[in-house]
């Protein structure tokens, strides 16, 4: 049995009252209001962006519940599909991939807060991440746009909340160590409701289900707290185990060094990178219809090019590369090895990137999609010499090299810059788009020439930026 002087705070000095509000504060501004301007200044787009879609959700979902089209009336459910699975997907990849993010206590072991206290304070910080505040910005705004029609935009707001609870739970218990605890069932029981209701928008029994879906996470929660929480104390907490040396495996063993050095740190990003792009793909041409014909634009663009490599890894390779670039400048200062390491690295991750876009389109598109292929290379030019500028000019020193809760390991304005510049690839006309990417990758002679010249500013700025 639990320690009662666990159970609850001793002495009146301090209780949970006093340190909540603090960190709660503080982990809102570190969110919303980060010290760096370049990382502010992203923050706020992307809530402005939100906001845009949550008001373009609303007119949407008012127009399809009050409109008589039957192509309307077709696509909003397969369009409500598609948003709540992108809302649980994203709700529990925080969390779970690329590893299980750890549930730690709040306040160190001798203040005088009890262990459930404790559980309470790490959920309700561990609720505060900008994907999850951006995500609940979009549905508020749709529920405010269309409140008579609010029903739809509140239970997508329920589901992320209910798989919040329910990633948390399932984390406390891995942090305490108990698998096989029965709670644990219960706790993917209720994963499987959500991916029911899911399965199931138009069955008559779907609002009891969905009221079900995001209620049962919340009351196993308590019936964990009130179970479990007691453990939550130093006391009953395992030592935390020293993390696995990497096994290298026979592929990685082939490769040269540099590439083995690179794939070691980033092939987790990377495969995210890949699979977000084939779950794009694959949603975009589900919700094409009979017709052929895409009925709106959403994200479909940021799966063409290969986006999602450059805003993670590749815009800061020499930051991932630190001990290898800083050998380079420390030995020869900046030489066009630099030059051959930075494309060495990057251009087989985009040629590879490319192929797979190219074979989705020529494979499950129609014909109509297949001009969209001269978008590849002028993508792959345009992004490659945006990352020569952000690797060199914006290097960032990789703490953590996976850490999604808080992506700190690329430049904020580098990665506006590539998402600004795959839009404007996707939306402008052909003789825009061409002009375009030859400026971008003509602006990579300004990076290339300060390198062969041995820049010393540059080589100042990079040593410093990558934290050697």
């Amino acid at each position: 049995m639990a320690d009662l002087a666990t159970l609850a705070p001793t002495g009146t000095g301090g209780r949970l009252g006093h340190f909540l509000p603090y960190l709660l504060r503080r982990r809102l501004r570190a969110v919303l209001w980060p010290a760096d301007g370049g990382e502010r200044t992203m923050v706020l787009l992307l809530l402005a962006l939100m906001v845009a879609y949550g008001a373009g959700l609303g007119i949407l979902l008012s127009h399809g519940g009050s409109g008589s089209s039957e192509e309307s009336a077709d696509f909003l459910p397969k369009l409500q599909v598609a948003l709540n699975a992108a809302w649980l997907s994203s709700a529990l990849l925080v969390d779970f991939l690329p590893a299980l993010r750890p549930v730690t206590r709040v306040l160190p072991e001798h203040f005088p807060v009890s262990a459930r206290w404790n559980v309470v304070s790490a959920f309700l910080l561990n609720l505060i991440t900008l994907r999850r505040l951006l995500i609940i910005t979009a549905l508020v705004v749709a529920v405010v746009t269309v409140p008579h029609n609010a029903v739809v935009p509140g239970f997508s707001l329920l589901l992320m909340l209910g798989a919040t609870v329910f990633s948390f739970n399932l984390r406390l218990l891995v942090a305490l160590r108990r698998w096989r605890h029965p709670l644990m069932l219960a706790h993917l029981a209720s994963l499987g409701l959500m991916l029911w209701w899911l399965a199931h928008p138009e069955a008559s029994y779907s609002t009891p289900l969905g009221v079900a879906m995001a209620v049962l996470p919340w009351l196993l929660g308590a019936g964990q707290l009130y179970w479990l929480g007691p453990y939550f104390s130093a006391r009953y907490l395992p030592d935390a185990e020293a993390p696995a040396a990497p096994v290298s495996g026979s592929l990685l063993a082939r490769l040269s060094p540099e590439h083995r050095a690179y794939f070691s740190k980033v092939w987790v990003l990377l495969l995210m990178g890949l699979v977000m792009k084939v779950v794009i793909l694959g949603i975009t041409r589900w919700g094409m219809g009979d017709n052929e014909k895409l009925k709106g634009q959403s994200f479909f663009y940021l799966a063409l090019v290969p986006l999602v490599g450059f805003t993670y890894t590749n815009n800061n390779l020499f930051g991932f590369m630190k001990t290898m670039a800083a050998n380079e400048i420390q030995r020869l200062g900046l030489t066009r090895r630099m030059l051959v390491l930075y494309l060495r690295l990057v251009l087989p991750v985009v040629l590879f990137d490319c192929l797979l876009t190219a074979a989705f389109l020529l494979g499950l598109f129609p014909r109509t999609f297949w001009p969209l292929l001269g978008l590849l290379p002028l993508g792959a030019a345009a992004l490659t010499s945006l990352g020569l500028w952000g690797s060199f000019y914006q290097a960032r020193a990789v703490v953590k090299a996976v850490d999604f809760t808080s992506n700190r390991n690329a430049s904020a304005l580098m990665s506006l810059a590539t998402i600004a510049t795959a839009a404007a690839l996707y939306f402008l006309p052909w003789w825009a788009r061409i002009a375009l990417a030859a400026v971008i990758t003509a602006s990579a002679w300004w990076p290339i020439r300060a390198v062969l010249r041995n820049d010393g500013r540059l080589r100042r700025r990079l040593w410093r930026g990558i934290g050697a």
